[in-house]
């Protein structure tokens, strides 16, 4: 064997295992790296204008948005999150004692509304073979179950996700501080061609800024407009449901009316006929005009990518890697995309102009 291929060799083995130990170390905070991370690159704006403000003073600057963003973001977040833990219990408690009893809430005020007692009447041959009340209590169990373990864990694990939280806006800093060091020498190292590079890393950028504010936002901003509305239409728990409806709000066409329909429907059943109609005309011109306006703008007009692809990827992330899969998700079909066109119009375009070069040595 050749030395220098030995020595090659030798080198990419130490550097493989070297990489392993360290994707062993940090594997507890990679959420919180990857996060930290993608915050980062989807408030660059502000860092600029921070740098702006602060005359180049590039460790200032890089505190000040840091400061910024736990402030608007992560702080809310925080929030929202002990509320919701607060809340699934008490939702709990109520469908646990609701179970224990055999009663379904309101129940008899909705089968008493005369609609309903027609439609019921009409449904009756269909309905007298399927036990819909035990139907019912069990999907109200495992919906609360589910919020419940969420919950829990969100309790259980508060002093993992405390540390965490100082990890990533450590890193926060030092990514607005040093992060375009950072990419230049990551990019240094891909063996592309520098307009190709250039392109990837808009890419990247261009996605995650549109899934951050054109997806996550506005789910984020669904979730709790969902939940302003069902505080003023008198629902009980309104930041448990704002919370499931910012989960659902990432569902195509469906979204949030999943949650806000039917308790529209059951306000109205059970004669609560002003807070029904007031849930309706929420839901539809608040909730869904936001659906349908900011996140196909900040999609279209700076991914640049089907918005097929983009759903694709958030809901897939979404079901294999969890929340942080919404960023991810997308952000590998972009890079993907991009990949098989430098692969088209590149690596085949140079084999077809040369057919001798990839046809490999004669025998």
């Amino acid at each position: 064997m050749d030395r220098k291929v030995f020595f090659a060799l030798v080198y990419f083995g130490g550097l493989v295992a070297i990489l392993a130990l360290m994707f062993r170390l940090l594997s507890p905070f990679l959420s919180a790296i990857a996060w930290a991370a993608v915050i980062a690159l989807a408030a660059h704006p502000l860092q600029r204008l921070s740098l702006k403000i602060f005359r180049g003073r590039v460790s200032l600057a890089s505190a000040f948005s840091t400061v910024i963003v736990v402030l608007v973001v992560v702080v809310p977040v925080t929030i929202m999150a002990i509320l919701f833990a607060g809340q699934t219990v008490t939702v709990y408690e109520f469908v646990q004692k609701s179970a224990a009893t055999g009663q379904i809430p309101g129940r008899q005020e909705f089968l008493s509304n005369p609609t309903v007692a027609k439609i019921i009447e009409k449904l009756q041959p269909i309905l007298s073979e399927v036990d819909v009340k035990a139907m019912l209590l069990s999907a109200m169990n495992s919906a609360s179950s589910l919020a419940v373990g969420v919950s829990k864990a969100i309790l259980v694990n508060t002093l993992g996700a405390v540390v965490k939280f100082f990890v990533m806006v450590a890193l926060l800093f030092f990514f607005f501080r040093d992060g375009e060091g950072m990419v230049k020498r990551f990019w240094e190292m891909v063996p592309l061609k520098d307009t190709d590079k250039v392109i990837l890393a808009s890419t990247v950028e261009r996605v995650v800024g549109a899934v951050m504010y054109g997806i996550v936002l506005t789910c984020v901003v669904q979730g709790v407009l969902g939940g302003i509305g069902f505080a003023i239409a008198g629902v009980p728990s309104p930041v448990f449901f704002g919370a499931v409806m910012i989960v659902c709000a990432f569902i195509p066409l469906v979204g949030t009316a999943l949650i806000w329909v039917p308790a529209a429907l059951y306000l109205l059943a059970t004669d609560h006929v002003g807070n029904g109609i007031f849930l309706v005309i929420w839901g539809v011109l608040v909730i869904s005009s936001i659906d349908n306006f900011i996140r196909p703008f900040f999609i279209s007009g700076k991914a640049k990518i089907p918005l097929l692809v983009i759903l694709l990827g958030v809901l897939g992330g979404l079901a294999t890697m969890g929340f942080l899969g919404v960023i991810v998700g997308p952000l590998l079909f972009a890079v993907s995309i991009e990949l098989a066109r430098v692969y088209r119009t590149d690596i085949i375009a140079n084999i077809m102009a040369d057919p001798e070069r990839g046809a490999g040595p004669a025998a």
